[in-house]
């Protein structure tokens, strides 16, 4: 398994790496422009298997992880090996620039226990997203 960063481009190939990873996403997903600048992908054989990004604060030391998919396609002992190269290559990449914190929110109990999984601390009380398109 290869790790590569994703940062959304107008070319080609970005766009259709972007409309592949929408297509994991069950839900409304954001468009290019409004994804973290910090996105990861990890690949087997030139086939995509798992997309995790964070958000990254400008002036306080901690990141929002956003958007931890899988390919759908893929086994899931194989899609839980690609998401833990994920997390930690952007883990390590954090650490580097300096955070010490990384959190989310996921109303998905797979997810939840997923993040367990990968060292994550949850807590299981629910909370509510709030945001505004500006």
């Amino acid at each position: 398994m290869e790790v590569e960063t994703y940062t959304y481009q107008d070319t080609d190939e970005s766009h259709s790496l972007y409309l592949m990873i929408e297509s994991w996403f069950e839900e409304r997903f954001p468009e290019p422009e409004l994804l973290p600048k910090l996105g990861v992908l990890v690949k087997e054989d030139d086939e995509y298997l798992c997309f995790v990004c964070a958000d990254m604060s400008n002036n306080i030391p901690r990141a929002y992880i956003d958007y931890m998919m899988t390919n759908p396609e893929i086994g899931a002992l194989k899609r839980y090996k690609a998401m833990k190269l994920a997390e930690e290559f952007l883990c390590e990449r954090l650490r580097d620039h300096g955070y010490s914190l990384i959190y989310g929110m996921t109303p998905h109990a797979g997810v939840a226990s997923l993040s367990q999984k990968l060292g994550f601390q949850v807590d299981p009380t629910p909370n509510i997203s709030i945001y505004k398109l500006l």
